[in-house]
């Protein structure tokens, strides 16, 4: 006769360790968070004191134009929203006492220096880390034929004086741990550390030569650096938090449970007398829970079997898309630029002129840092560079307007040539080839246009530039609403 097993009770706490490890199986939390590197309330405290946090607001604008798309793209269409179009002019010329021959070899050689400096390129790269650090320290590099700006780090440099409306930078030489690090650098650093080795606390800070440095910083009204878009800093952790949550929502909502029941003996009149031990439940709940999908969780109990289906909401508002707005309303930018949502293209023109304006100011210093530099290479004559205020939104009205004044005879057309992609070097170069070497105006048919045609043929008058219609005559044009059949 075999001996009859007797039934361990099963407990409230073990049947809570059978839900709880189920739970826990599906992962509802997001490890890809942008924002793991901080919390939200050390950004809102760098915020509160930004002169003693000026360097935490550095890093983390640094490490969110790394992991952030949202603040990545606002950077970089700052940065690059400017064409750096430039005409080279005179200025001071006593036009009656004047050698035509000096005065165009100087003014040639002006344009070469300009030329090899590659001015588009390499002052786009500055505002990139200026708009996200709001000051850039550089050091020139200059060749015969090459150019670059070394960029320094931040932490390391602070603004000593102003020379002609241009900031200039002292180092700080601690940066360098031995003397096969300085030897990397220009001879400037190489001598200047030399001095810091003599006596480190008068020479730890000094000023570098201001022929061959550069200084950049976007917020000129203030006199500590922060982030042009610092105020954008809370927005983004609201955008990931939201991200996150979501995810976390869209699987809560596709997840089922089903609920097992551990049959008893009610018969019995005994509480908690269960017709199976421990060993026998978790067995069994083992291999159901290995037999279902990751989307069905097992809940081993003593209630009834039954399917549960958290369901979405009918009407649930996106939140996702409300912090994006959030976060370009605090960055001042129109959201259109990076998402379309319900506007005409006639607002999203609007919007892009204010942003222009930030970019002319950032233009204008530019502006003021090369004619400082040409002013200690101007010889007899004198020269300067002058920005047009191209963008490449804004370029089409510009040239049209140049295009008009150079009808009237007006002394643009360097300017002109400027929004066609052309420096006045290559200007100067691509007209003496055109003209002079291979004749293409008497080789050349002038194309079809509109002032080759007649009358008869050039009939209807001119499309209008989508700046000059209403926003009716925009969705008329969009939408063809002229068209009859």
């Amino acid at each position: 006769m075999t001996e009859k097993k007797e039934l361990i009770p099963i407990t409230f706490e073990q049947l809570s360790k059978l839900i709880i490890n189920d739970l826990n199986s599906i992962n509802l939390t997001n490890k890809s968070s942008i924002l793991t590197k901080y919390t939200k309330e050390q950004i809102i405290g760098f915020l509160e004191n930004p002169i003693k946090a000026e360097k935490q607001l550095r890093q983390l604008s640094q490490y969110l134009f790394t992991v952030s798309p949202n603040y990545k793209r606002l950077i970089q269409y700052f940065a690059g929203i400017l064409r750096f179009d430039y005409i080279v002019e005179p200025y001071d010329l006593d036009t009656e006492k004047i050698d035509i021959k000096s005065f165009k070899k100087q003014y040639l050689n002006t344009l070469k220096i300009l030329e090899i400096m590659n001015i588009p390129h390499e002052f786009t790269k500055v505002l990139r880390h200026a708009f996200r650090d709001d000051i850039f320290y550089g050091y020139e590099h200059m060749a015969d034929n090459s150019y670059f700006i070394q960029r320094l780090d931040p932490n390391y440099c602070k603004i000593s004086s102003i020379e002609d409306g241009v900031y200039n930078y002292a180092f700080d030489f601690t940066y360098f741990k031995n003397d096969e690090e300085v030897e990397k650098y220009p001879l400037e650093f190489i001598q200047k550390y030399k001095k810091y080795k003599s006596n480190k606390s008068e020479y730890r800070w000094q000023e570098l030569d201001s022929k061959n440095t550069i200084c950049f910083k976007v917020n000129e009204e203030l006199d500590y650096p922060i982030p042009p878009f610092s105020g954008v800093f809370e927005s983004l952790f609201d955008i990931d938090e939201n991200k996150r949550m979501r995810k976390v929502k869209n699987k809560i909502d596709n997840y089922m449970i089903l609920t097992q029941k551990i049959p008893i003996a009610e018969s019995s009149g005994e509480a908690n007398k269960f017709l199976i031990d421990l060993d026998t439940a978790t067995a069994f709940h083992n291999k159901a829970t290995q037999s279902l999908p990751d989307e069905v969780g097992l809940v081993t109990s003593p209630m009834s079997i039954e399917a549960i289906k958290l369901e979405r909401k009918t009407k649930d508002s996106d939140n996702v898309a409300e912090a994006e707005r959030n976060y370009y309303n605090a960055a001042g930018v129109s959201q259109l630029l990076f998402n379309a949502d319900k506007a005409t293209s006639s607002g999203l023109a609007k919007s892009i002129i204010t942003d222009e304006q930030i970019a002319f100011t950032c233009l204008q210093q530019f502006e003021r840092w090369i004619n400082r530099k040409l002013k200690n290479i101007n010889k007899r004559f004198k020269f300067r560079v002058k920005f047009l205020k191209t963008t490449n939104f804004n370029i089409d009205t510009v040239r049209d307007g140049l295009l008009k004044s150079a009808q009237y005879g007006l002394p643009v057309k360097s300017a002109l040539a400027a929004t066609l992609d052309l420096t006045p070097s290559s200007f100067i170069n691509m007209t003496f080839l055109e003209n002079s070497v291979l004749d293409l105006p008497n080789i050349l048919i002038p194309l079809s246009s509109s002032h080759t045609l007649t009358n008869k043929e050039g009939a209807g008058a001119p499309k209008k530039n989508e700046d000059d219609l209403t926003e009716s005559g925009i969705i008329t044009r969009e939408t063809d609403g002229n068209i009859r059949d």
